[in-house]
């Protein structure tokens, strides 16, 4: 193949690339500060974006200039509602799953 013929085989790739990676992102308000896996999560809006195959995945949680990466499971589960917070108290608030609308991620 020449250089050309890559070049292009690349920049006809890149949208697909681009959508595959737009599936795995969701949007969620944190309303007190909760610990996920070794991650401290203080109170706000955060973009979730997470990566992986099979069940194991890597879910990073971004606000701002804040982000942290916490390993997960991810459970196919259809819900009603886009984004829900699960947690449980105790001394501190741990947040233990997130159910998105085909998924369920738990930490």
């Amino acid at each position: 193949m020449t250089r050309i013929q890559v070049l292009a085989l690349l920049l006809a790739t890149l949208p697909l690339a681009a959508n595959a990676a737009a599936k795995n992102v969701a949007h969620v308000e944190i309303d007190k500060t909760v610990k996920a896996g070794t991650a401290d999560l203080p109170k706000g809006d955060y973009k979730i974006e997470w990566s992986g195959t099979g069940p194991s995945v890597q879910v990073t949680f971004i606000k701002g200039n804040f982000s942290a990466t916490v390993p997960a499971r991810a459970v196919e589960r259809h819900h009603e509602v886009e984004a829900k917070l699960v947690t449980t108290q105790g001394s501190t608030t741990l947040l233990t799953a997130l159910q998105l609308h085909k998924f369920t991620l738990q930490f």
